[in-house]
């Protein structure tokens, strides 16, 4: 997913040609506080627009708990056409999630949310805000604002306690794990190395801020062909008179690698099927 400023509607469209899955219009920490209804304004047209392409439209509101928040939700009921998803950044309890799933059921039946912890509190309550609604599609979580209510750094190090209350929420509610975004744009080793320790943790994507950045969070969240020939193999000999473990490849085979063997394959297969920026299919 891509963060866009919604002050820069000229940037819109190249979000969407940069081949992300979810370009996410942000009207909270992208907008400085005396232009937010500016913001709301330019950016309403977006999620109207033709679609030529299938990426998801996402917005990221300010926290419903603010007055800018909820001046964000009356202005929604407004325009012409409701987002695909909202983001709710710095949730702190469940019940922030099961009232927006209140409020905005009636709007739009099938849209979707992904709250994003980004606090102390947020942090403990991880696993009820990721089942706090069936609309939830994903959850993540803002490195930024939370090093600064810690009083910590960034690094791997220090957020891997975070990242891993998060990835255990996803895993029980059954919804994706978005890791936080890489604010060093000129670093692409730095983002690289966190991106493979991200995908080994159980992240199932990561958030960008800089289009150079799709690229290679798309290839690390990909199956490699090695990957999926190894994926093919186990469910292969899992295909016969399978006696509740087997061996591939001289590893020993069960139920769980044969699960996450099928899950390779099908995310192999949805990837295939999805054009890419230029229109072809991968």
């Amino acid at each position: 997913m891509l963060f866009v400023p919604a002050l820069r509607p000229d940037r819109f469209e190249k979000a969407l040609a940069t081949g992300t899955d979810i370009v996410i219009v942000d009207w909270e920490d992208a907008v400085v506080a005396d232009r937010k209804a500016e913001a709301r304004q330019l950016s309403a047209p977006f999620f109207a627009a033709p679609r030529a392409d299938s990426a998801l439209r996402y917005l990221r509101i300010n926290s419903p708990r603010t007055d800018e928040g909820l001046r964000d939700l009356t202005f929604l009921f407004d325009i012409e056409t409701f987002p695909d998803g909202i983001l709710i950044p710095k949730v702190e309890s469940p019940e922030e999630v099961r009232w927006l799933d209140e409020i905005l059921s009636p709007y739009r039946a099938d849209i979707e949310l992904y709250p994003a912890v980004e606090t102390a509190k947020g942090v403990r309550a991880a696993a009820e805000i990721a089942l706090a609604s069936p609309r939830n599609a994903l959850i993540g979580f803002g490195v930024v604002d939370l090093a600064a209510e810690m009083g910590s750094d960034m690094s791997w190090e220090t957020m891997l306690y975070t990242r891993s209350r998060v990835v255990h929420a996803a895993a029980e509610a059954g919804i994706e794990a978005m890791d936080t975004v890489w604010i060093d744009i000129a670093d692409g080793d730095g983002l690289a190395v966190e991106l493979r320790r991200a995908r080994a943790l159980g992240y199932t994507g990561k958030a960008a801020i800089h289009p150079s950045q799709i690229t290679p969070i798309h290839a690390a969240f990909s199956p490699s062909t090695t990957e999926i020939a190894s994926a093919q193999r186990i469910v292969d000999a899992a295909g016969g008179e399978f006696s509740g473990a087997l061996q591939v490849d001289g590893k020993l085979i069960d139920e769980p690698v044969i699960i996450a063997a099928r899950r390779t394959l099908a995310l192999a297969a949805q990837l295939s099927a999805v054009p890419d920026a230029a229109g072809r299919a991968g």
